[in-house]
């Protein structure tokens, strides 16, 4: 069976979506998009995701062509057609075919489905590792198809054995390429807030967390990080990740801590209620 999707306002298959080459989203890489999770069949925070996608694309003059109705009904036909209880969901909004490579045209917009795949047990289990590089992402707050310096990277993060690439500015942490970050220092949970993406799985953590723990937003240093007693990711297909290594400094111990464990419960507790 061909892959189901959504295409300029109909259901289709994969093989039938046909974007022109003169698309600026193909041409200049304009445009935003969204990555969000389904459990037992069930898009998990639908609604925020939803409301960030409206956010990302109104920073690109872009708009959502589907209302948050629309999108529920969009969603629900294609994780059916597909038979996936837990899958992945790809939205994606560009500025359409140019007729000067640089206007916004019609505007194209497609949605994927496809299975979740989970990372290895091991990672969660046992930490993973993080490489830094000097970096800044273009309209960090905004999710838009730009990720040129994570991408050209990729073979960097794979000689090093790293799970993700953090991004540090001035000597300042910012986020991982696809992740947020969390620290914690004598039991207390800090996690960066300017010039990031503010991430969905991070939003929640953040408000789950407050209810266990003392928590701070604020800029965080490169030394601060990696002298924290814990490090944790946060991420839609990662979940909640405990990070032991970046460069080559050890975090804490070298092992997951006990506030990422409580807090990954926390989260789990949560998503399982959710999606029940």
């Amino acid at each position: 069976m061909k892959q189901a999707c959504y295409f300029n306002g109909r259901i289709t298959t994969i093989n039938k979506i046909n974007i022109s080459p003169y698309d600026i989203g193909m041409l200049r890489g304009y445009g935003v998009f969204d990555v969000m999770a389904a459990f037992n069949s069930k898009p998990f925070l639908l609604k925020e995701h939803f409301k960030r996608l409206q956010n990302s694309a109104r920073e690109l003059k872009l708009k959502v062509p589907f209302s948050q109705n629309e999108y529920e009904k969009i969603l629900d036909k294609l994780i059916k057609l597909n038979g996936f209880k837990e899958a992945t969901i790809r939205t994606i909004i560009t500025g359409g075919i140019s007729a000067d490579a640089f206007s916004i045209g019609k505007l194209t917009a497609y949605i994927l489905v496809e299975k979740f795949h989970d990372y290895p047990r091991e990672i969660y289990q046992k930490g993973a590792k993080l490489i830094s590089l000097e970096h800044e992402r273009f309209c960090p707050h905004a999710k838009i198809t730009n990720y040129v310096e994570a991408i050209r990277n990729q073979e960097l993060k794979k000689k090093n054995k790293a799970l993700e690439i953090l991004f540090v500015k001035n000597g300042k942490v910012l986020e991982a390429s696809t992740s947020n970050i969390f620290i914690v220092k004598n039991g207390k949970i800090i996690t960066t807030k300017e010039k990031i993406l503010l991430g969905i799985t991070r939003n929640l953590v953040i408000k789950l967390a407050k209810k266990e723990f003392e928590l701070e937003e604020r800029e965080l240093s490169y030394h601060e990080v990696i002298k924290a007693d814990e490090v944790f990711l946060t991420a839609t297909n990662k979940h909640i990740v405990p990070i032991v290594k970046i460069d080559q400094h050890k975090i804490g111990n070298g092992k997951p801590g006990v506030v990422t464990s409580e807090v990954n419960k926390l989260y789990e507790e949560f998503r399982k209620k959710v999606c029940a």
